[in-house]
C-alpha cells in the first residue's frame, strides 16, 4: 500500500488550531489533526471530501449541520431560540400557533433534539475522524500478516451508503450504510473484507456486533459507494470470514476542578483547568474470531464536552439569523446577534422544567441548563438546577 503526501507540520498546526476554535480542546484537536492527516497520507483510503485536515473537518462539522437543519425538528430549534416557552405560571399549554411561543409538547420535543441528536451528532462526527487513524492502523496489520491482500482500500464516512428498503432498490434510494469497510474493487465486483462501526458512547458490544449484522444483511441489496451503486450480484461479502470492528471511546472522566478566578469590572468568573492528553493511549486488540475491538484514547466525556462547546457555537450561528441587530429583545439592545443566542438558549432552558415535560424531558432540560450556564466539568453530575449561590457551597 502505498503512502500519500502528509500535510506539512505548519499546515497540520494551522488547522489544529482552526480546529481548537471549535471545539475548545487543543489536546483533542491536536489529536483530529493527527487523524485525519494519517488518512489523507495514505493513498489507499478514501475519507470525507477535503485536501487538508481542516476542510476534511469542517466539511464533516457542516454535515452533521446540515443534519439537524434539514430534520423536521430544526425549525422547531429555531422558534425555541426566538419565542421560548411559555412562563411558569402560566397555564399548562398543549398547543402552540406553530410560528411564534412553543407548546408543552413542542418544548419537550425540543430538548429531545438538542440532547439526543444535536449532541450526539457532533459527538459521533468527532468519533469517527479520531477512529480513521486506528482503523488505518489494523488495516496495516492485517495486510502485513497477509489476513488481507495490500490491494484492500479503507472507505470511510458519507462515502458509504445501503439501500434500506429492498423493494425501492431500483429507484436507487440511499440510506447511510457502515461506518467504514476494508474492500478491494475488482472490474465488475467489489469484495468486502471487514465493516467499522464507531460509537460515541460506551454501548455494550453485542449492540454494536447487531448494527453490524443489519449492515452485512443489507450488502445483499447493492451498495452506493462514492458516487457510484453497484448491484447485489456486485457485492461480494462472506458472513462468515468478514471482519467485525467496533470502536468505542474509553471510560476516563474529564477533570471536575475548578476555581475562582479574577473577572470583569471587579467581578468574578470561574476557571477550569486547561484540557489535558488522554491518560490513556489507543488500544487495538482482537476479541472471538474475527472481531476486532479498538478503544479510542479519548473518553466518551471528552467527546460530550467538545459537542456542547459545538452546539454552543452552532447557537451563536443560529443567533445570527433569528436576531437582528436594531431588533433585539427588550434588554438585549447592546447584544451581538451571537451573544443573543447564546443568551437565549440558557434564559429559556431555565423555564424548562417549570413547565409540563415528562420526568426524561425534565431530567434532560436541567443537565442542558446546568452545562450551558456553569459549564460541564461542573454541572454533568448534578442532577437539580444549580443556581450561582450553589457555587458558593461546593
Amino acid at each position: 500500500m502505498e503512502e500519500g503526501q502528509d500535510q506539512m507540520p505548519t499546515q497540520l498546526s494551522c488547522s489544529s488550531r482552526r480546529i481548537s476554535s471549535v471545539i475548545c480542546n487543543v489536546p483533542l484537536a491536536k489529536a483530529l489533526g493527527h487523524s485525519i492527516n494519517k488518512a489523507l497520507s495514505c493513498s489507499h483510503v478514501s475519507a470525507a471530501k477535503g485536501d487538508d485536515v481542516w476542510s476534511i473537518f469542517n466539511n464533516s462539522l457542516n454535515a452533521a449541520i446540515r443534519d439537524i437543519e434539514e430534520d423536521p425538528k430544526g425549525d422547531l430549534f429555531k422558534r425555541f431560540i426566538r419565542y421560548g416557552s411559555h412562563h411558569p405560571d402560566d397555564p399548562k399549554s398543549m398547543t402552540s400557533d406553530g410560528r411564534t411561543v412553543l407548546s408543552d409538547p413542542e418544548c419537550g420535543e425540543v430538548v429531545e433534539f438538542i440532547h439526543s441528536h444535536m449532541i450526539n451528532r457532533f459527538k459521533g462526527e468527532l468519533a469517527e475522524l479520531l477512529a480513521l487513524e486506528p482503523c488505518i492502523t489494523l488495516l496495516g496489520q492485517l495486510c502485513e500478516n497477509k489476513v488481507l491482500s495490500r490491494k484492500t482500500q479503507f472507505v470511510w464516512g458519507d462515502k458509504i451508503k445501503e439501500q434500506c428498503v429492498p423493494e425501492t432498490r431500483n429507484k436507487e434510494r440511499w440510506d447511510k450504510g457502515a461506518d467504514g469497510l476494508f474492500l478491494d474493487k475488482e472490474t465488475s465486483r467489489i469484495n468486502i473484507y471487514g465493516i467499522v462501526e464507531v460509537k460515541s458512547m460506551n454501548l455494550g458490544a453485542k449492540k454494536i456486533l447487531k448494527q453490524i449484522e443489519h449492515h452485512i444483511a443489507r450488502l445483499k441489496y447493492g451498495i452506493w459507494l462514492a458516487g457510484k451503486s453497484y448491484s447485489p450480484e456486485a457485492v461480494m461479502c462472506n458472513p462468515e470470514k468478514v471482519a467485525r470492528i467496533i470502536v468505542r471511546p474509553s471510560t476516563w472522566k474529564v477533570d471536575r476542578e475548578w476555581k475562582w478566578g479574577k473577572g470583569d469590572h471587579g467581578g468574578r468568573k470561574m476557571i477550569f483547568p486547561e484540557p489535558t492528553d488522554p491518560p490513556v493511549d489507543t488500544q487495538i486488540k482482537p476479541l472471538n474470531g474475527n472481531i476486532w475491538e479498538i478503544t479510542l484514547a479519548w473518553s466518551g466525556e471528552a467527546l460530550e464536552q467538545a459537542a456542547y462547546e459545538m452546539t454552543y457555537g452552532y447557537m451563536a450561528d443560529v443567533g445570527k439569523h433569528v436576531f437582528v441587530k436594531g431588533n433585539m429583545p427588550k434588554g438585549w439592545e447592546d447584544l451581538t446577534p451571537e451573544e443573543a443566542g447564546y443568551n437565549a438558549i440558557k434564559m429559556n432552558l431555565y423555564y424548562l422544567p417549570l413547565r409540563s415535560l415528562t420526568a426524561r424531558q425534565d431530567r434532560l432540560a436541567i443537565k442542558l441548563y446546568n452545562i450551558y450556564s456553569f459549564g460541564y466539568p461542573l454541572a454533568v453530575d448534578h442532577k437539580e438546577m444549580l443556581w450561582p449561590e450553589d457555587l458558593d457551597k461546593m
